[in-house]
């Protein structure tokens, strides 16, 4: 019976440490890790498992139980406020939650994180364990701030080309308008020779800048056409 026991325990422990690696193969695809915690103002961290390490930059064991730092404490300070009540709405609902929000790297760099967490009740209901992923999501957040970017310069590039266009309907009065002074001009004859010098300059002027124009709005028209090529790849 000892004998028996014994080599239960020792297949319980193997169990345990293939079920601790599967966690954290798992962790580790989804560019994350998963905590079980206290529902402390602490979060006090009991188990964590995943690229805790990568993420934070610190060592598991340095979170665990607060040896060397809380969890909280990673929280930037101005998004605690949005953690705890998404935490709490979740508790009172008994849903589970879901969050972005930044946290202080050992470096001292932010990162961007989401966490999708619940409860875990005891029999007499009431809340034992806080547990859940969280999830670097920098990556995402930057190519949606390159996205909203390149919107933006797209409907820049719109309204500049609508002004511009605007520019080119009023050179282009401006060149009949200095055809017509030369016209003018020829009929009054030698009296009009100073009025068709200016109709002249009128006239190249319009034409000069209606060339400068017209090369601005294609340049504008290829480059709207390539962010938009971008932000559909």
């Amino acid at each position: 019976m000892v004998e028996n026991g014994g080599l239960q325990q020792e297949q319980g422990i193997k169990e345990a440490r293939e079920l601790a690696k599967a966690y954290e193969s798992i962790a580790g695809r989804m560019n994350g890790f998963m905590f079980r915690c206290r529902n402390d103002e602490q979060y006090t961290m009991l188990v964590l498992v995943g690229m805790v390490e990568m993420i934070t930059g610190y060592a598991q064991k340095d979170l665990l139980y607060n040896r060397k730092t809380s969890y909280v404490s990673l929280i930037h300070p101005d998004d605690v406020p949005k953690v705890d009540t998404a935490i709490e709405k979740g508790i009172k609902a008994r849903k589970n939650w879901a969050v972005d929000y930044r946290i202080i790297c050992f470096n001292g760099k932010e990162m961007w994180v989401n966490e999708h967490g619940g409860a875990v009740y005891n029999q007499e209901g009431q809340v034992e364990y806080l547990e859940g992923v969280v999830v670097d999501i920098s990556d995402r957040l930057q190519e949606i701030e390159r996205r909203k970017s390149m919107e933006q310069v797209g409907e820049l590039s719109k309204k500049i080309i609508k002004e511009t266009k605007n520019i080119l309907h009023l050179l282009q009065a401006l060149k009949t308008l200095g055809l017509n002074a030369r016209l003018e001009a020829g009929r009054a004859g030698e009296a009009g020779k100073g009025f068709s010098v200016i109709a002249d300059q009128v006239k190249e002027l319009a034409k000069e800048t209606g060339t400068s124009a017209q090369s601005i709005n294609d340049l504008i028209a290829e480059l709207e056409k390539r962010l938009k090529d971008a932000s559909e790849q």
